[in-house]
């Protein structure tokens, strides 16, 4: 992972003191193994994420039926 550098001559006459003549480099502030790119269609995500809250929907609703099926056999 390539981070930015910024210029000498673009730095602030405190910095300059500081760093001399060379540029002012970033580093990473976290292990790029940490850092995973997921190639992911929003479309298909929304779909997805729409067809697992209508699942759980249905699962719920099973439930309380089965629930009340029981409720009602041991009045």
């Amino acid at each position: 992972m390539e981070l930015p550098k910024i210029k000498n001559e673009d730095l602030p006459e405190e910095l300059r003191k500081i760093l001399g003549d060379s540029d002012a480099e970033f580093e990473s502030i976290v292990d790029p193994a940490d850092i995973i790119d997921i190639d992911i269609d929003p479309n298909q995500y929304d779909q997805e994420r729409l067809e697992v809250a209508r699942k759980l929907i249905e699962s719920r609703e099973k439930l309380n039926d089965l629930k009340r099926q029981e409720r009602h056999n041991n009045v």
